[in-house]
C-alpha cells in the first residue's frame, strides 16, 4: 500500500493520507540518486495538424495539477520516502523553431536528454514544436520514479479529458515517520531472513540455469531508458544507446501474428530479440532472458509504479518469425509465474527501501540489469 492512512470523505475530522513510495517507486529513485542510472519514460506524438499553442498551454496546466506532477520527499532510513504534489514539478515549453522531417529523431532525443530529477524537479517535461509542414511533434518525458507507463498515460488522459485528480495529501509528521520506520524496518528484516532461508533450502548457485551468450552478460539494454547526457545523440558516447524508431500498421501486424501462430505481443518480443541478434549481443541458438513488465494497477490506483516483472526465456532461432508459437509458449510460461512467491529481487527491493543510498550503492555493486526489456504498453485511450 502507498498510504499510511485511509482517505475518507463526508466527515469534518477526515484525515488526509500520507502517500509513501512503494518498493517499485523506491527502486527507480535509488537507480537515479544512488546509482546515477536515472530511467526516463518518453511518449511522442506526431500530430497531422498544427497544434494551437493555447491548447498546448492548457494541457500543460492540467498536467501541472495532475497525478504526474509530484516529487519525492526524502526521509531518513528506515522511513519510506513520501510523495509531495506540486504544480512546479514539471517543465512546459513550445518551441518557436520548426522541425524538419530529417531532424525529428534528433529533436526527440534532445527532449529525452532534458535533465529530470524526481526529488528536486523537474520530474517531467512536456514540449512541442511545429513541423515544416502542417503537423506538430509533442514529447512528454517523465522520471520513471513518478510513474510507470500505465500511470503516465493515465495522467495524460486525465489532463486531456479534464478529469480532476486529488493531489491533497499530508506531508509526514514525526509520529507518522516513526510508525512507518518501525514497520519498514520489520518488513526489511523479514525479507532478508526469508531470502536467506530460501537460499539455504534450495542450495542452488545464484544465477540462471539457462544459457546466454558470454559476451552479453556484461551488456545492458533498457528499452525505456533515456540516460542523462549533454552530447549529441550519435549512440557513440558511453551510456547513450542508439535509438530505433519504427512505425508499424497495428492491424497488419496483428494479422501477421495470428497467421504465424502468435499474438501481437509475442511478435513484439520476437522483434526485441531480433534487435539483440542484429546488434551482436546474442547469437543463433542462445536462450535470451527477456524481462516483460506486467502492470498490476487497479481501478482508482494512486500508486506511481505498480508493475511486476516476469522473465521469458526465448530461444534465438532463425525461424522465429515464421512460427511464433515457441515465443508465445515461452511468454505464457513466464506469465504463469506471476502469482508465485516473491523472488530474490523483490526481497532485495524490500531490504533496500530501509537502507541509505550509500548502502544501496554498495549492495548493488555486483548486480546487473536485464539483457532485454520488452515493455508493451498495450492499447491506449483514443485521446
Amino acid at each position: 500500500m502507498t498510504t499510511t492512512s485511509t482517505r475518507t470523505t463526508g466527515s469534518i475530522h477526515s484525515a488526509l493520507p500520507v502517500e509513501r513510495l512503494t518498493t517499485d517507486d523506491d527502486l527507480f529513485v535509488r537507480m537515479e540518486h544512488a546509482l546515477g542510472l536515472g530511467v526516463v519514460n518518453q511518449c511522442v506524438w506526431q500530430l497531422p495538424t498544427r497544434l494551437d499553442e493555447e491548447a498546448f498551454a492548457r494541457l500543460g496546466e492540467r498536467l501541472c495539477a495532475g497525478r504526474a506532477s509530484r516529487l519525492v520527499a526524502r526521509r531518513p532510513p528506515p522511513i519510506r520516502d513520501a510523495w509531495r504534489y506540486t504544480p512546479t514539478a514539471g517543465s512546459v515549453e513550445f518551441f518557436t523553431d520548426t522541425v524538419s522531417p530529417e531532424d525529428v529523431a534528433a529533436w526527440i532525443d534532445t527532449q529525452a536528454r532534458f535533465a529530470l530529477n524526481s526529488v528536486s524537479g523537474p520530474s517531467w517535461r512536456l514540449s512541442a514544436a511545429h513541423s515544416d509542414g502542417i503537423g506538430t511533434y509533442v514529447s512528454f518525458t517523465a522520471a520513471h520514479a513518478i510513474g510507470d507507463g500505465a500511470t503516465l498515460i493515465t495522467a495524460i488522459t486525465e489532463a486531456l479529458s479534464e478529469n480532476t485528480y486529488d493531489t491533497d495529501v499530508e506531508m509526514p509528521d514525526l509520529a507518522s515517520d516513526l510508525s512507518d520506520g518501525v514497520k519498514t524496518a520489520a518488513r526489511a528484516a523479514h525479507a532478508a531472513a526469508s531470502s536467506v532461508v530460501a537460499s539455504l533450502r534450495t542450495g542452488l548457485p545464484r544465477g540462471s540455469a539457462h544459457t546466454q551468450p558470454e559476451h552479453a552478460r556484461s551488456r545492458t539494454t533498457v528499452t525505456t531508458a533515456a540516460p542523462k547526457s549533454t552530447g549529441a545523440a550519435t549512440g557513440t558516447e558511453p551510456g547513450l544507446p542508439p535509438s530505433v524508431i519504427v512505425t508499424v500498421d497495428r492491424e497488419h501486424a496483428s494479422k501477421i501474428a495470428r497467421e504465424r501462430n502468435g499474438t501481437p505481443n509475442s511478435l513484439f518480443v520476437g522483434v526485441m530479440v531480433g534487435l539483440l541478434d542484429k546488434a551482436g549481443m546474442a547469437s543463433s541458438g542462445d536462450i535470451v532472458p527477456v524481462s516483460i513488465p506486467v502492470s498490476r494497477h487497479r481501478n482508482d490506483d494512486r500508486r506511481a509504479n505498480a508493475t511486476t516483472g516476469v522473465t521469458a526465456h526465448i530461444r534465438l532461432d532463425v525461424n522465429r518469425y515464421t512460427d511464433l508459437s515457441e515465443i508465445r509458449d515461452a511468454c505464457k510460461a513466464a506469465y504463469r509465474t506471476l502469482d508465485a512467491q516473491p523472488g530474490p529481487m523483490a526481497a532485495m527491493s524490500t531490504v533496500a527501501q530501509a537502507l541509505t543510498d550509500g548502502a544501496v550503492r554498495r549492495l548493488a555493486g555486483g548486480m546487473s540489469t536485464p539483457l532485454c526489456v520488452a515493455s508493451n504498453v498495450g492499447q491506449v485511450d483514443p485521446l
